[in-house]
C-alpha cells in the first residue's frame, strides 16, 4: 500500500529524515519521534503536500501528485491535530463528508452511506451526537468526530496527526484498541503520530521511528519501547 524509495525529506536547509527503502502493507503503525523531528512533514510527503524532498513515494503503487483529487479521497483519509471544519454542521453532515469520495455532484446520502456512517459512529460512541451542532463540541469530542469522518470514508491508507491530543484517557485507550481492531480486521494500513507511548507494544504492529536524520521501521514489539528511549536518550 505505502512504499518509499531512496527518500530525503527537508525543511529548507534543514535535513529531516532519509530512509533507504520502506514498504508497509497494512496493520497499525504508530509514528514516533520527538518535536521536529518530522512526523507531521512525513504525513504531508505521503499526502503529496510537501514537495522538498527527494525520492519517491507510491500509494497503492501510484505517486500521489499525480493523483486527482478524487483519486486520493478513495485512497488515504487523514484525521490532523486539530479538527478543520468551516461553517455550521450537525456531527452527522460532519460525518457525512467522508461518503462524498463515492458520490456524485447531485447525490444524497443514500442507506448503504448511512450504514456506514452508523457502523462507525457506533463504534465510537458517538450515534447520539448526530443532531448536535459541531460547533458546540468540546475539542476531544470535536476530534472523535473527525476520526468518524476518517473512517467512514473507508480508505484502505488512513493517516492520523495526534489524533488524541485532546482526549481524556478513556478516549485514548478505547481508540488505540479500536484502531488495532480495525486494522487486524480490514486490511487497512493506519499510520498514527503519536507522543503517547503506554499502548504501543499492545495496539501497534510496527513503529515508525523518527530520530537521528533517519526513518527506521521496527517490528519487535517487545523491544518497542526499549528502543524508542533510547534514541531519546531516556534510560
Amino acid at each position: 500500500m505505502l512504499e518509499l524509495k531512496d527518500i530525503t525529506v527537508a525543511v529548507g536547509e534543514r535535513r529531516l529524515f532519509a530512509v533507504k527503502s520502506l514498504v508497509l502493507q497494512k496493520g497499525m503503525i504508530a509514528l514516533v519521534g520527538r518535536n521536529g523531528s518530522g512526523k507531521s512533514t512525513f504525513i504531508r510527503t505521503i499526502l503529496g503536500e510537501h514537495a522538498d524532498f527527494s525520492g519517491t513515494v507510491l500509494v497503492d503503487g501510484k505517486n500521489p501528485e499525480s493523483l486527482s483529487a478524487l483519486q486520493k479521497s478513495r485512497l488515504v483519509s487523514v484525521v490532523y491535530s486539530r479538527p478543520r471544519i468551516f461553517g455550521n454542521h450537525t456531527v452527522l453532515d460532519v460525518l457525512a463528508l467522508g461518503r462524498l469520495p463515492y458520490q456524485n455532484l447531485f447525490s444524497k446520502i443514500s442507506a448503504a452511506d448511512l450504514h456506514v456512517i452508523d457502523q462507525m459512529a457506533g463504534l465510537l460512541k458517538i450515534k447520539d451526537w448526530y443532531a448536535k451542532s459541531f460547533n458546540v463540541l468540546s475539542d476531544g469530542e470535536k476530534q472523535l468526530v473527525m476520526i468518524g469522518r476518517a473512517l467512514v470514508q473507508d480508505t484502505p491508507l488512513l493517516l492520523m496527526d495526534e489524533p488524541a491530543a485532546f482526549l481524556d484517557v478513556v478516549n485514548r485507550f478505547e481508540l488505540s484498541v479500536l484502531l488495532k481492531k480495525i486494522a487486524d480486521e480490514t486490511g487497512k494500513l493506519i499510520i498514527c503520530s503519536t507522543h503517547q507511548l503506554d499502548r504501543v507494544e499492545k495496539d501497534c504492529d510496527g513503529v515508525l521511528l523518527l530520530a537521528d536524520e533517519e526513518l527506521k521501521l521496527l517490528t519487535d514489539s517487545s523491544n518497542f519501547l526499549k528502543t524508542i528511549n533510547a534514541s531519546f536518550g531516556i534510560s
